[in-house]
């Protein structure tokens, strides 16, 4: 196999053998004279499924091994004078040499080196510096004709949404669905994964929209719900799961946790005491059967099930439901084997819980920020910008692991949950509209991969599309640094640093400025009740701005526009014509 390394330093005395013949000589990294520790550093190493590796002398041509250091990703086992890899990939190797305390340390690699076709390296589930916009295309029974909500902002069925992806994916990269494996209700007590009937449609109605939105530019991130499952027509129940190529599976009650509740409650009936699987390795949901992922069949068929949404089902992205339900290893497992381009989990914690389970699954997943919901967007709703950004993933520089979001299925329109934005039942209310238009500029602005929520979408487009192309403009990413300029109760401003440039936010009473060089790209102003709701948010950029891609978009929708990617770049098509991301004529 090759070994690729950009830059590397040949002259230092340690590497890695891979596989009895290549190795790459570690760069010298220097001396910590108060431990006498070394550290030697190889970057962006290309590793095979299979492959063996061994820490090399080049001086004294000895090869061995030893310890991997406790912070190293998972997937390569150590035997008596190897480790072996179970993963596929580029990584860092980072060697620590303090006499005979010497450790290894393997990290994720970000690339293969400069200029090298790396198409066929999984790079990871977590995109670096992500500059794409998502949307939530559902919302609390959103499927059903006489759920609250769907008289003003219809139903979101797969037939629904498919007339709307020319739209959808002009301003949209990732679209997240509801679960689409067939099972009760929204889907998230699943019985069968292979059936991808539900109560949001059909299959071939499914293909058809995941078609229409790829075809319109946007990447489509699947609900998946692998903590739990409900049977057929009893607890204990389960149907054959029929992932073709990649393998039939027929759960029984050994797939199921042996203190679920199955096991512990005599309502079961016969299926009472049944379940015969290891115990659950996360926190418990006694709502359905909890699988036992820590059993190697369990795993074997949630891998299949994953890679048959990849790459027969085309889903581009993972959102895994109950993220805290099984050890998030096994987050990381499944995305090494999928592959997905983007992977969130769902985990109603704090900021600290999260970030330890995102730590759990070697960095390979993003999170729903919910303090940055539960704290920062309830105090705008609540007319207090004191929080600034608050403490949640985002705030405290860990954006690219972030997904922000202000609403969810989870609060809007349920009677049994406190959290909606602005109190229950009220957030899409004409009073509320100015607050949550703040927070929207908010969530637009901000580092993360920002999560607009569908009903807002379809009430206030015209007010959101120009927030999300002052974003793109200013070219704002899930990474991007945030100086916090102003925060009070009554106004926040902070400035973001962007690929093209720079945005200034400005909520509250810190609208009404003028700076210099800025556009202002989106604005709205109102006062009620005494309160100043109005926010403003401001671009400099190195980029024209996208006035021509905004008209473009609206012929779009009846020229049949769609994007499309060529020599690295996007373009889009409407006619005859081509423009670029910025609204250029290029052909």
């Amino acid at each position: 196999m090759l070994l690729m390394c950009a830059g590397m330093a040949q002259a230092a005395g340690y590497g890695i053998l891979v596989n009895g013949t290549t190795y790459f000589a570690a760069e010298y990294r220097g001396k910590d004279s108060m431990t006498g520790t070394y550290d030697e550093y190889l970057a962006h190493v290309k590793v095979q499924n299979g492959d063996y590796l061994q820490l090399y002398d080049v001086d004294y041509e000895a090869a061995w091994v030893v310890d991997l250091d406790t912070w190293s990703v998972a997937g390569f086992t150590k035997g008596t004078d190897r480790y072996t890899a179970s993963v596929t990939g580029c990584y860092d190797f980072y060697i620590k040499l303090k006499y005979g305390e010497d450790q290894l340390y393997i990290g994720n690699g970000s690339g293969c080196g400069d200029g090298e076709d790396i198409h066929d390296v999984y790079k990871g589930a977590v995109p670096h510096q992500c500059e794409a916009v998502m949307m939530q295309a559902f919302y609390n029974e959103s499927y059903n004709a006489t759920a609250p909500g769907v008289s003003e902002y219809g139903n979101t069925k797969w037939t629904t949404l498919t007339p709307q992806a020319a739209e959808i994916g002009a301003y949209f990269d990732y679209v997240w669905l509801p679960p689409s494996a067939n099972g009760d209700g929204m889907g998230y007590h699943p019985k069968q994964y292979s059936n991808q009937s539900s109560n949001w449609g059909t299959r071939a109605e499914l293909d058809a929209l995941i078609s229409a939105l790829h075809a319109n530019g946007c990447k489509v991130v699947a609900d998946i719900v692998i903590n739990h499952c409900t049977g057929w027509s009893s607890w204990c129940d389960f149907p054959t799961m029929d992932f073709g190529e990649y393998g039939v599976f027929h759960p029984d009650a050994s797939y199921i946790c042996q203190n679920d509740e199955v096991n512990l409650n005599p309502e079961a009936g016969d299926c009472y005491g049944a379940a015969t699987g290891n115990m659950d390795d996360g926190e418990n949901w006694d709502g359905a059967r909890d699988w036992a992922h820590d059993n190697v069949y369990v795993q074997e068929m949630f891998i299949a099930y994953l890679k048959w949404m990849r790459n027969v089902m085309h889903y581009d992205g993972f959102r895994y439901d109950k993220g805290d339900g099984f050890n998030n290893w096994h987050h990381w497992h499944y995305n090494s084997e999928a592959k997905p381009e983007i992977a969130f989990m769902e985990c109603y914690k704090g900021t600290d819980q999260i970030w330890e389970r995102i730590q759990g699954a070697q960095y390979d997943l993003l999170a729903l920020d919910f303090d940055l919901k539960w704290h920062v967007f309830n105090s705008i709703a609540g007319w207090d910008y004191s929080r600034g950004r608050g403490d949640c993933i985002m705030s405290r520089g860990n954006g690219r692991h972030s997904v922000t979001f202000i609403e969810s299925h989870d609060w809007f329109l349920r009677p049994d949950n406190e959290n909606e934005f602005g109190g229950r039942g009220n957030s899409m209310t004409p009073a509320l509209k100015a607050r949550l238009m703040q927070a929207n500029a908010f969530l637009l602005s901000m580092p993360g991969v920002p999560c607009v929520f569908y009903p807002h979408w379809k009430k206030y487009k015209a007010d959101l599309k120009p927030m999300i192309l002052a974003r793109k403009w200013a070219g704002v990413h899930s990474e991007s640094e945030v100086k916090d300029e102003y925060s009070t109760a009554t106004g926040y401003q902070a400035t973001v640093v962007g690929k093209h440039g720079w945005l200034i936010l400005c909520l509250g009473d810190k609208t009404g400025q003028t700076f210099q060089g800025f556009t202002l790209a989106a604005s709205n102003y109102s006062t009620q009740e005494g309160h100043n709701e109005s926010f403003e948010i401001w671009v400099l950029s190195d980029q024209p701005r996208p006035t021509g891609i905004e008209e473009a978009k609206g012929e779009g929708l009846k020229a049949k526009g769609h994007k499309f990617l060529k020599d690295g770049k996007l373009l889009i098509r409407m006619g005859e014509n081509v423009y670029d991301a910025f609204g250029r004529r290029v052909k």
